[in-house]
């Protein structure tokens, strides 16, 4: 369903502070729409309305069911947005096949003061820029302690036998293989076919899931195989974890030996956006006036900006950003062994007990 709001101009402070910008963009006219594709948990308090009535438009936004949901989109031609943000692995893609159009970074004074570990070379081609981080997450170990006795410190764990039952984790087959390779000290991101071995592959795959309890495909249904204690230990978003804690549940967070899964999402603009200056003034505003109080402050996902945590006043160890380099990530692959990724996957499945 798509998201309309729209709210009549109110002066203040914020609307002066981006005046001069949205004046060079030609903002204000009353007849511009900017159209987007995103997560409807990421836009809290306001903000969009906000933004509409600073610039006198219209915001429309399409609920967004994941990066490769809205990459498949884009080749099928039913995602012709302005905004369409993208995870790091789909960036890449959808800049090689032309559904993207490079940022202009003079529009985005902000983007000097993103955090220099996320500005993959990935995102860039020729000298182009294609994908601004806008938000950072990351993937530990949700671990109840009154159903998991045995200690976890790793995510080799989670083929365990003493997890038998009650080991849970996402129904998806690049993040699988990801676990099974860090898990397995086998490199992360091979970039073909030749370097893996399937059989081995898949019968990690069959091991894991003949001690899984559960599956998952959404953050909520995450939450309540947790909450109906169906599963007691799998790798959740970090929100998720905070929530039960926040609630009480005797839920902790463990940060696995072999590294902790990261996810960031990047603004991207179409190729064909029809209003691409007030898309560069959304994520420049994103930034410098929406984030932290749209998704930082009430979700606990980081605006990964060093001008955001010093107005804020808060610390990067608080955001579980103190040493990047315990992060792993998943790359970008080909589509070839995306499909090979999730065929393994799949015939695991079938011949899991």
């Amino acid at each position: 369903m798509i998201d309309k709001s729209r709210r009549g101009f109110l002066a203040g402070v914020g609307a002066a502070a981006t005046t001069s910008l949205a004046g060079c963009a030609g903002i204000g006219s009353g007849s511009q729409t900017l159209t987007m594709i995103d997560w409807g948990y990421v836009y809290n308090d306001g903000v969009i309305e906000e933004f509409e009535d600073r610039h006198g438009v219209t915001v429309e936004r399409q609920a967004a069911q994941g990066s490769a949901e809205t990459l498949a989109a884009l080749r099928a031609g039913r995602a012709d947005y302005d905004l369409v943000p993208l995870g790091n692995y789909a960036v890449k893609p959808a800049m090689d096949e032309g559904y993207i159009q490079p940022l202009d970074i003079d529009q985005i004074p902000a983007y000097d003061d993103i955090f220099d570990f996320l500005k993959k070379p990935y995102f860039e081609t020729d000298g182009d820029i294609y994908g601004s981080p806008r938000s950072f997450g990351q993937t530990p170990l949700a671990v109840n302690v009154d159903l998991v006795e045995t200690e976890i410190t790793a995510l080799a764990d989670l083929w365990s036998d003493s997890l038998n039952g009650v080991s849970g984790g996402r129904d998806d087959a690049r993040l699988q293989v990801l676990y099974r390779n860090a898990a397995f000290d086998t490199p992360l991101n091979p970039s073909s076919a030749s370097e893996i071995d399937f059989d081995a592959l898949q019968s990690d795959l069959i091991e894991r899931l003949e001690v899984t309890g559960g599956l998952w495909n959404n953050g909520g249904e995450s939450e309540s195989l947790l909450r109906n204690e169906e599963v007691g230990v799998q790798p959740v978003w970090n929100y998720v974890i905070q929530t039960m804690q926040d609630d009480g549940l005797p839920v902790e967070r463990v940060y696995p030996s072999e590294g902790t899964k990261a996810w960031f999402i990047q603004h991207t603009i179409h190729a064909e956006a029809e209003n691409p200056e007030l898309a560069h003034t959304f994520i420049q505003e994103w930034h410098t006036m929406m984030g932290y109080r749209s998704l930082m402050e009430p979700n606990n996902i980081a605006v990964p900006n060093d001008q955001v945590f010093s107005e804020q006043d808060v610390t990067r160890e608080s955001y579980g950003l103190d040493n990047p380099d315990r992060f792993i990530y998943e790359d970008p692959k080909p589509p070839e062994l995306i499909k090979q990724y999730a065929n393994t996957w799949s015939q695991a499945k079938t011949e899991a007990n």
